[in-house]
């Protein structure tokens, strides 16, 4: 079997480490607004997100009716 091209495999590197890049971020930011005394509020209605929509998604910026 042969194997992938190069171009395959750095493309699809990329694309791996653009992804945790963006976790990256969503943890930074998340971080930032526990030190700021935000986290936890949707940033759309200012409203508590739920604690089981926090454990599943702990970076999350949004209550359930506003994640889209």
């Amino acid at each position: 079997m042969d194997a992938a091209p190069p171009d395959f495999d750095r493309d699809r590197d990329l694309g791996i480490l653009a992804q945790i890049e963006g976790e990256l971020a969503d943890v930074e930011a998340a971080l930032e607004r526990l030190e700021s005394g935000t986290y936890g509020q949707c940033e759309v209605c200012s409203a508590s997100i739920e604690d089981s929509r926090l454990e599943m998604l702990p970076a999350t910026r949004f209550c359930r009716a506003h994640q889209d």
